[in-house]
């Protein structure tokens, strides 16, 4: 792994075949653009997938801009990413323009597209998605890209069952999906940057059922820009226009506009560990006046250093301070709070390579991020995880996780979505490289939420089973199988969901 300079972990280990292990990324001399490349890490935020199994704290904040905290990485659905097949490979070149072009196909059997426990529908869904990933390089530091991956899903038989949209033409564009331009002048790196993406969301932390599902519209526009004042010094700034819209007319009461101004000055005398200051303000504005506009703000340091040869360990800590609006809309039409806040926010994170086949990372924290039927939502958490190279080619990931989480306020009329609730579970994946060209995989999620809206428990089990195949050096097959059950306390929510999915990709 390897460190950027905004203060988290970019690429990834590669897996080598022939010896069986994964190797790690090798940290380079300072390249000319390298920062660049931070410049882009600055703005480009981690968006999760709107997935039934998520942190609640993570729910009313789409971008993670109004938070300084790291991100988790359990929780069952993984991140969406912008290059879900192409891994960064460029196909070929348009005169100076290099372009990764890549096509997916698929099509899914859902036993139980509308999470019913008593009347399941099943339904036929298509798959159909384009995927870019192009530049241009107009001088040797000075680059204008686009990446993005832009598709289309079809339900069959029941397109008035789909989260967004009518069914029939249900358009995604995956987070991530970028035209930015990056540009150096003089000691300062710049990244102008729009950002477009529609993908589901829920309204609150657990998704019981298809109701809380809706399709959220989203573009994050803005410039990055990053300054190593000296060979000590960095200095990292970002603005950010963020406008979500939902794709749904009864769920335009989280349409709003958020304008995140972002900074982060880091000192590192030596290159092995850095300290530094970060923080940001952000403007909050609703378009209806159910949830309350407000000023958000974020203040503290950090240290990131090294425990020997193989270890690092993160510490932040500071101030929030969000403070909003008289509500004006009362129950039953809204949870009308006035509650403002003024706490601390702290995370520790670790991450230990054991040796070349065992690494892992623990992290816990207390935090305040939006909520979607309160002004903010407080949590303390906790996320451990290990990787390990079982034999060559197979790999096992556990990690497991646990969050406390409290609403600033309690309402009523919105049971679900305030109440305060515990939740705690883990995943674990198993993926085997049988030969070159074939692997398999195999995984299980268990969640349990203990939420004082159900007076009781409700625990989520999956598994999931996939298989690849190269078929030629240029496209792929994938065939999957999911199960996923809700046991609810009184098991009024109860249900259960079968999927088999089979896709295929290709790189022209």
């Amino acid at each position: 792994m390897q460190q950027s300079g905004s203060g988290y972990k970019s690429g990834d280990v590669v897996y080598d075949y022939d010896s069986g292990t994964y190797m790690g990324m090798e940290e380079d001399q300072m390249r000319p653009d390298d920062l660049l490349r931070q410049a882009r890490e600055v703005s480009q935020p981690a968006v999760r997938s709107g997935s039934a199994a998520v942190a609640a704290r993570y729910v009313g904040d789409y971008t993670n801009y109004a938070g300084q905290y790291t991100t988790p990485t359990g929780y069952f659905a993984p991140t969406y990413v912008s290059d879900p097949f192409l891994t960064g490979k460029r196909n070929f070149a348009l005169g100076p323009v290099n372009v990764g072009l890549g096509f997916y196909g698929g099509l899914e059997y859902n036993s139980n597209v509308n999470r019913s426990k008593n009347n399941p529908v099943s339904d036929m869904i298509g798959t159909f998605m384009l995927n870019i990933s192009a530049n241009y390089r107009v001088t040797q530091n000075n680059v204008l890209s686009i990446t993005s991956a832009v598709g289309l899903d079809h339900y069959f038989s029941h397109p008035e069952l789909a989260p967004y949209g009518d069914g029939n033409y249900l358009l995604n564009i995956l987070p991530g999906s970028t035209l930015a331009f990056d540009v150096k002048a003089g000691p300062l790196y710049f990244t102008f940057y729009d950002r477009i993406s529609v993908r589901p969301a829920t309204s609150n932390s657990f998704a019981l059922n298809a109701q809380s599902i809706f399709g959220v519209f989203q573009n994050d526009a803005g410039v990055a820009m990053n300054w190593a004042v000296n060979s000590k010094w960095t200095l990292s700034l970002n603005y950010n226009n963020s406008i979500s819209k939902a794709l749904q007319t009864n769920f335009e009461q989280f349409n709003r506009q958020l304008d995140t101004f972002q900074g982060t000055l880091t000192y590192s005398p030596h290159g092995t560990w850095s300290a530094g200051y970060e923080g940001s303000i952000s403007l909050l504005s609703y378009e209806q006046p159910m949830l309350n506009d407000g000023i958000l703000i974020n203040s503290g340091a950090f240290i990131r250093a090294p425990i020997g040869s193989s270890s690092f360990i993160r510490v932040a800590g500071g101030l929030q301070k969000f403070n909003f609006e008289k509500p004006t809309v009362f129950a039953p039409l809204g949870p009308g709070d006035d509650t403002d806040l003024s706490d601390y926010y702290f995370n520790l994170s670790i991450n230990n390579q054991i040796n070349n086949r065992v690494s892992h990372v623990f992290s816990f924290g207390h935090e305040s991020a939006l909520n979607l039927s309160s002004n903010f939502i407080t949590a303390n958490y906790v996320n451990y995880g290990v990787s390990v190279i079982t034999s060559k080619g197979g790999r096992l990931s556990i990690t497991g996780y646990y969050e406390r989480a409290k609403p600033s306020s309690f309402n009523a009329a919105f049971p679900q979505a305030q109440a305060s609730l515990t939740q705690y579970g883990f995943d674990t994946y198993y993926n085997h490289q049988i030969t070159s060209r074939i692997s398999m995989g195999a995984g299980y999620h268990f969640g349990r939420t203990d939420s004082e809206a159900f007076n009781g428990d409700f625990d989520q089990h999956a598994f999931n089973l996939n298989f690849g195949m190269a078929l030629t050096q240029k496209s792929m097959l994938n065939v999957g199988y999911r199960y996923f059950t809700t046991k609810t306390d009184g098991g009024n929510l109860d249900f259960n969901q079968h999927r088999i999915i089979l896709g295929l990709s290709y790189n022209f």
